[in-house]
Parts: structure tokens; sequence; C-alpha cells
């Protein structure tokens, strides 16, 4: 049952990894999904803002919302960081 699940484009993979490199300084394999997180949720703020809207106003979904946003906010810090050792 502890079967590592494959890419479905290993390539894509490979693009992610580079673009958390270049981002935040490094690509861990934290970073990597932190980064997977933000594109996903910060693609869909932009394409449905209602849907984000009531998802985030759910009392149920709090804690992810907040967990999140720590996430947007490390990944911005890291890329400040980043930008400032060049």
């Amino acid at each position: 049952m502890d079967e590592k699940k494959e890419a479905l484009i290993p390539e894509l993979e490979d693009l992610v990894h580079k673009f958390t490199e270049l981002l935040t300084g490094e690509a861990t394999p934290e970073r990597v999904e932190m980064v997977k997180v933000w594109c996903l949720y910060t693609t869909m703020a932009k394409a449905m803002p209602p849907l984000i809207q009531h998802w985030g106003s759910e009392p149920e979904h709090m804690e992810a919302r907040n967990q999140i946003r720590e996430i947007i906010e490390q990944i911005k810090q890291w890329n400040q960081e980043k930008n400032q050792k060049h």
C-alpha cells in the first residue's frame, strides 16, 4: 500500500521543481508542495473569486485558509530573501 504515485506528466514535475528553485532559492520536497498549493490557490482565486470567497468564509475551512495564507507569506519571504542575495 506504500506505492509511490507516478506523476501524470513527469516533465511538468521537473518544471515545478525548477520554478520552485528559482522562486524560493531552494527546491526541497516541502517547498515544491507549498509552491503547488500557492499556484493552484492563486489560479483558482483569479479564475473564480466568488468560489474562493465563499469557501474561505465557511467556518470549517478557516484553518485551511489560514494554512494557505501562511504558505503564501512564507513563499513571499523566501522570494524576497533570494532576491536580496542577488
